[in-house]
């Protein structure tokens, strides 16, 4: 099939292709150290409490402030960031720690868990369908990352610095142009960032919703990427089936 006929599948890379909160730690770690005693330890604190219990943490012993960022942050990116504003913390050291916190995953210290069974489907179905990683991560340390975790092969192509949601939007129409956009799925864990931009111009979604938000409506909805695996085979049926050429 031709490349640009491809159906199309765009994956998140963080909480999506892997899975680790150990590189979030160390982010959160970085950004806390900006803080002095107390301070710090009460934003560790509030973080370990948001991975442990998802939305359920903004009514746990945080204050009405508290309360709102952890339900406003869509993932533990997110809520680093969200405590980070709270705490009126330099956007500058932020972006120092989140770019920290990249270069530490290239560290074989740094434990990361592939999500084997969704690559697996992935390899399955390419071919038949265009696999797209489409990332917010910067280029820059990219590609070797995905070198160590074994992927260097393992898309048909690679968009660093996504811009998401309105660069995967943007990206998603142009890739469509005049095709059915039911011919393209998004999968990934952040609702506004994965879901909503492919939702929003009619084309398939499967949300991983491991804190259990329910930010939205999706095509398919799982606490895990493997809840997702029959949904996306299905789909994929589907499309290219619709795909082929008559004979």
């Amino acid at each position: 099939m031709a490349e640009l006929q491809r159906p199309i599948i765009v994956s998140d890379f963080d909480g999506t292709v892997y899975r680790s909160d150990e590189p979030i730690r160390f982010y959160a770690r970085q950004v806390a150290g900006a803080l002095d005693g107390a301070e710090a330890v009460r934003f560790l604190d509030v973080f370990e409490r948001y991975l442990a219990e998802g939305v359920a943490a903004a009514e746990g012993g945080a204050d009405q402030a508290e309360a709102a960022l952890l339900r406003a942050a869509e993932d533990g990116w997110g809520v680093v960031q969200a405590l980070a504003d709270g705490h009126r913390i330099d956007p500058d050291t932020v972006q120092r720690a989140f770019l920290a916190s990249r270069v530490h995953m290239l560290d074989e210290a740094c434990s990361l868990e592939l999500v084997e069974p969704l690559i697996a489907l992935y390899a399955q179905l390419r071919g038949e369908v265009r696999i797209v990683l489409a990332t917010n991560s910067p280029a820059e340390g990219l590609a070797p990352l995905l070198a160590r975790m074994g992927l260097a092969d393992a898309f048909d192509e690679v968009v660093p610095g996504a811009a998401k949601p309105a660069g995967l939007r943007r990206w998603i129409g142009a890739n469509l142009a005049d095709r059915p956009a039911e011919l393209l799925l998004s999968i990934g864990d952040h609702y506004r960032n994965d879901i909503e931009p492919a939702a929003a111009l009619g084309a398939a979604t499967a949300y991983i919703d491991r804190f259990r938000r329910a930010d939205g409506p999706a095509t398919a909805t799982g606490d895990r990427a493997e809840d997702l695996l029959p949904a996306l085979t299905a789909w994929a049926h589907r499309a290219t089936s619709r795909n082929a050429p008559s004979i």
